[in-house]
């Protein structure tokens, strides 16, 4: 039997597991790090970003995934998370309350550092006819978005490139490409967006051979994008022994793709995490070879639609970033 001292010991230690963490010193603080479920590129980065930090920061940090966007970035500006990755268009809608967060601001998000450029796109099986966006006319395509609302908003920006809106499709409801992916791999849509080089295009890949679909570009094109996605641009993703489908130069969207902190995270922590992350391309390469794209000499990129957190910006004056 447990004497009492130890029942003690054991309440104890129970309770202090229990206790919420807040904003404090960097020290006591574990840092959370929102991002798409696990599988995605999103949540790739994240560990990765979580890893450096924890490493070289000296800061105990952790990913989280969740369903959608929408509901980890909020979690972000009313502090229940520390940071998450966003793309900077979204990270506009969202502080503004514009686009997918219309009418609901979130005031309290900052940017914490601006990653990489990141791309997305239209993928298809290999062996189908599709070779422009205006051949998925009256074809099944995932829709809706319901926990992922920026993806429906980009594949509008999207089709409007292409003179298209939703109506040219049959629409398939799925809450986030996830499903979309799963969705194409079973034969139910002909498409689904995603970003080049995530787990779950090389998944789909292996199962049933995928291609993207490379976009055609114009300054009218272009105009057309960013009425709908403001910010957002064209992207020509090349062919790497990473993504071997991807056999010919292929133009895709192209957006800042940035880590966003709430405002009650402390200067202390932001700092920390910023120095760590511009000291450590190597650590992040080897975490994912998504941040070979990383430059931290861009770290502090202006025009990203959201405010840097002044604990980065002390950090990057220091360095001559700002």
């Amino acid at each position: 039997m447990f004497k009492r001292s130890s029942i003690v010991v054991i309440v104890a230690a129970f309770l202090a597991a229990s206790i919420p963490l807040t904003p404090q010193s960097a020290r006591a603080q574990a840092v959370s790090i929102g991002a798409l479920p696990q599988g995605s590129l999103s949540y790739a980065i994240a560990s990765t970003v979580a890893k450096v930090i924890a490493e070289k920061g000296g800061l105990t940090t952790r990913a989280v995934g969740f369903g959608g966007s929408n509901i980890y970035i909020p979690q972000v500006s009313e502090g229940r998370l520390d940071m998450s990755t966003a793309n900077a268009i979204e990270a506009h809608f969202a502080l503004t309350g514009t686009g997918t967060f219309a009418g609901h601001p979130n005031p309290n998000l900052m940017a914490l550092a601006r990653l990489m450029e990141f791309q997305g796109g239209v993928m298809v099986r290999k062996d189908s006819k599709f070779q422009k966006l205006t051949d998925l006319k009256g074809q099944p395509f995932p829709s809706g978005f319901t926990s992922q609302k920026i993806v429906e908003v980009l594949m509008r920006a999207i089709f409007a490139t292409a003179g298209m809106t939703w109506k040219d499709i049959e629409p398939v409801p799925v809450p986030n490409f996830v499903r979309g992916t799963d969705e194409l791999v079973a034969g139910h849509v002909v498409g689904s967006f995603l970003a080049p080089g995530s787990a779950i295009v090389r998944k789909a890949n292996a199962s049933v051979r995928i291609r993207f679909l490379s976009f055609e570009q114009s300054p009218e094109k272009l105009a057309a994008l960013q009425k709908i996605a403001p910010g957002a641009f064209f992207s020509v993703v090349k062919p790497t022994k990473r993504m071997p489908y991807i056999e010919k130069p292929t133009t895709m969207l192209g957006f800042d793709y940035l880590l966003i902190v709430g405002k009650k995270v402390s200067n202390e922590v932001a700092y920390k995490s910023a120095k760590a992350l511009y000291d450590n391309k190597k650590a992040l390469v080897a975490g994912h070879k998504a941040f070979l794209g990383f430059d931290p000499k861009k770290m502090a990129k202006p025009g990203v639609g959201v405010a840097y957190h002044p604990g980065a910006v002390k950090f990057y004056k220091e360095v001559g970033l700002l």
